[in-house]
């Protein structure tokens, strides 16, 4: 199934957004290629459209009947430039209803300028391309027919942009800020304190310690000691504890 151009004639894209890309992307095409790429387009040989993070792709069937599979590729955004992004969009909470109905604020890229970032590409080093028609060194007919398909995308949808970018239009929703519930201190684990016994109070005296228990001679009985200390010293303590002399 092919796609075909909305625009029969003149420019194509009408959004500020898409006349950006398309201007920035003329560029580097060049007027031969736009001429025959935009014909090429109106004409329906671009047979479909693929948008992911860091390219467009599609295949173009050229007008001996060959197919040939071109690509258009605007880099995903590094790390830190997806924070600045993300943090200006969050600023603004109605952008994702806005993108998705098909608008994308000049306001967003004026404050993304400051940063030196762009959903846009800058310019036309930006952009990139290839196409298994190995015309080198391009961009071909095929390339530049893709891009007007890709205009006319993204005039409608400027989520395409992000997508591009390696974005998401959940991305642009700030999360909310969660707190991890604070553990339960666990009792079990907690040092128990050392029980003190009250103290006497000036009206109670202090009970005496119980006396030692009285020596019982029994005790030294040989026939007691003679399994620890043998026969001879089982005698001798036992006649220390009851010879009276």
């Amino acid at each position: 199934m092919s796609i075909e151009l909305r625009s029969r004639r003149g420019a194509v894209g009408t959004a500020w957004h898409a006349v950006a890309l398309r201007d920035g992307a003329e560029r580097l095409l060049g007027p031969a290629r736009v001429s025959r790429g935009k014909a090429d387009a109106r004409a329906g040989r671009v047979q479909w459209l693929d948008v992911d993070a860091g390219a467009a792709r599609g295949d173009v069937l050229d007008a001996d009947g060959e197919l040939y599979h071109a690509r258009l590729e605007l880099p995903a955004f590094l790390e830190g430039d997806r924070r600045v992004v993300l943090q200006v969009a969050r600023a603004h909470p109605e952008l994702p209803a806005r993108l998705a109905a098909g608008e994308y604020p000049q306001q967003i890229e004026a404050e993304l300028a400051a940063s030196e970032i762009s959903l846009l590409p800058r310019d036309a080093m930006e952009l990139s391309h290839d196409c298994s028609c190995l015309d080198w060194p391009g961009p071909c007919r095929h390339v530049s027919a893709l891009l007007y398909v890709l205009v006319e995308a993204v005039d409608e949808q400027p989520l395409l942009l992000l997508t591009l970018r390696g974005l998401a239009l959940e991305d642009l929703v700030a999360p909310a800020r969660t707190e991890p519930d604070a553990a339960a201190p666990d009792d079990s684990a907690a040092p128990q304190p050392a029980v003190t016994p009250p103290a006497a109070t000036a009206d109670e005296t202090p009970a005496a310690p119980a006396p030692p228990a009285a020596f019982d001679p029994a005790r030294t009985e040989p026939a007691r000691l003679v399994e620890v200390v043998g026969e001879e010293v089982a005698a001798v303590i036992h006649r220390f504890y009851t010879d009276p002399s």
